[in-house]
């Protein structure tokens, strides 16, 4: 568990100088838009959603076709040495040799400046800008293979993922449970200063299997022990 980089997340998310930048970012008219709808978050939410995902960012896939001999490129994996760049993926073709870089930043102006991600840097992105716009937000990783985002709205944290498309996208936490057949042990939601086990939150299988499942890996007693290690970060 990346305990070092969910902190330096949620550090950025309370930059200044980072949400501003990010903030530029924001097309005029869907700034406009967004202010509109006001007083109406999902309305709010879904303009900025449907800019984010249509227009600004861009999905990498993880099999990369060569552009030349529409082949699968042969993937390298580099871990990084610091939280900055937690790892770089060099695809290259063995039929004409032409190389891919995708470095995986933890930066978010970085993240930003590429515009190219998974389910991470779409998160870590989405993050910053709705906390630019005055929405607290925080990052939530499922540890099985998928991160999104938690906003505060009307005095409770919403589901809000970035890389579904919208309506599915602003609160349907049980999405992935239904549709992805997820089988969760722990869900952690990232602040500043804490971390907080959100399971429940999004499963419909807590009495029935979760449970169980936690009680048999001592997963309450390993979550206390992280939100501890947490703090000293």
């Amino acid at each position: 568990m990346n305990l070092t980089l969910y902190k330096q997340i949620s550090r950025q998310y309370n930059d200044n100088e980072i949400l501003t930048y990010v903030n530029h970012m924001i097309p005029h008219n869907v700034l406009l838009q967004f202010n509109r709808h006001s007083y109406q978050e999902d309305q709010s939410f879904r303009v900025i959603f449907q800019w984010f995902k249509n227009d600004f960012m861009k999905w990498m896939p993880k099999n990369l076709q060569c552009n030349i001999c529409n082949i699968q490129m042969k993937l390298q994996y580099l871990p990084g040495k610091s939280w900055e760049v937690r790892a770089i993926e060099i695809y290259e073709c063995m039929k004409c040799g032409s190389k891919y870089v995708f470095p995986r930043y933890g930066e978010i102006k970085k993240i930003a400046d590429t515009r190219v991600g998974r389910c991470s840097e779409w998160s870590m992105l989405f993050g910053a800008i709705l906390n630019s716009l005055s929405f607290p937000t925080r990052i939530v990783h499922d540890y099985l293979d998928h991160c999104w985002n938690e906003t505060y709205i009307r005095s409770k944290w919403i589901h809000i993922d970035s890389t579904l498309e919208y309506p599915i996208s602003f609160n349907h936490p049980h999405y992935y449970e239904q549709n992805w057949r997820k089988e969760y042990e722990h869900i952690i939601a990232f602040s500043s200063n804490s971390i907080e086990d959100v399971t429940r939150f999004y499963t419909e299988k807590w009495d029935t299997e979760v449970l169980m499942k936690r009680i048999k890996n001592k997963t309450d007693r390993k979550i206390n022990m992280l939100s501890k290690l947490y703090l000293r970060l």
